[in-house]
């Protein structure tokens, strides 16, 4: 192995499946009702139990990892071997500072320990975006490639992935400040459903303000068409936020269209969930680069 691969948890993979995986992992938080946990989630129903506070009408908050956390995280690591170079993958800079915690610990610890190397890379993703970035970055690390060469190939590919999914509950995003109060009634009375995605800069954006459920998956769709690199490869993870009906009708599209390409659906966290709200899916994939588009 030429580096130890790391990542945080906004990559929503069950815990026990990253330690099978030999992949260490450092979780953010999140607050709800003035009691903070960690985002360690390992199974169907702490996901699941995270969305039914949510449909009660609980608004969490989301916390970013702190340098202290970073550094006492990446120490651990090298105290087995300091010589095998560490990647680590955040979540995106363009929705949490925690990437550039991460930074400020890699240089302190690396001042620290002589001969210590440790690579952070922005995936400028999150959720099962992020994910494709650690599979991506599991392919690197078993095929020997060394930690500089795949920091830079993940940075890369980080620049590739698209998130396109629809937001169902507008008053979530009222309580969150997203929308104002007259536009979360209005819009939930004419069913507008927003498609939202994670731009070139790691930030959510507004693209589209369907009317309804059936023309945002179509919307999803043909960006599906527009935007994917190479439909003889290359997985589609659909997105799943307590949108079980949707999520699926969405993957068997996608499976029925493009038979070549693998389709799982995956939960999106509590730390995106908290944002977002209840019953949102959507799609990650590769694509030809990332959109460059911003809020509508």
């Amino acid at each position: 192995m030429k580096f130890t691969l790391t990542t945080d948890t906004a990559c929503d993979v069950f815990r026990s499946e990253l330690d099978g995986l030999n992949v260490p992992w450092i979780p953010l938080t999140y607050t709800v009702k003035g009691e903070t946990s960690e985002d360690n989630f390992d199974s169907d129903a702490q996901y699941q139990a995270f969305y039914d506070l949510l449909k009660s009408g609980a608004m969490p908050t989301t916390s970013q990892i702190n340098s202290f956390a970073h550094a006492e995280f990446f120490e651990n690591i090298l105290a087995a071997d300091k010589t095998v170079p560490i990647v680590h993958l955040t979540l995106s800079g363009g929705l949490s500072e925690t990437v550039n915690s991460a930074r400020i610990a890699a240089a302190e610890v690396m001042e620290k320990i002589s001969g210590a190397q440790i690579y952070i890379v922005d995936t400028l993703s999150a959720t099962q975006g992020h994910n494709h970035i650690l599979k991506e970055g599991l392919r690197l690390r078993d095929t020997q490639v060394e930690g500089a060469d795949a920091a830079k190939q993940l940075a890369d590919f980080a620049g590739r992935i698209h998130h396109w999914f629809m937001v169902d509950d507008l008053h979530h995003l009222k309580r969150g400040g997203r929308v104002s109060g007259a536009s979360a009634v209005i819009g939930t009375l004419l069913k507008i459903k927003p498609v939202l995605i994670i731009n070139h800069e790691g930030k959510l954006a507004v693209v589209k303000k369907a009317h309804g459920v059936a023309k945002a998956m179509n919307f999803i769709l043909d960006m599906v068409a527009q935007h994917k690199a190479d439909f003889s490869s290359g997985e589609f993870i659909v997105v799943n936020a307590n949108a079980h009906e949707n999520a699926k009708e969405l993957g068997r599209r996608l499976a029925e269209k493009y038979p070549e390409c693998p389709v799982s659906i995956g939960w999106i966290g509590p730390i995106i969930g908290a944002h977002t709200g209840s019953g949102v899916f959507g799609v990650t994939f590769l694509g030809r680069e990332n959109s460059r588009l911003t809020d509508k």
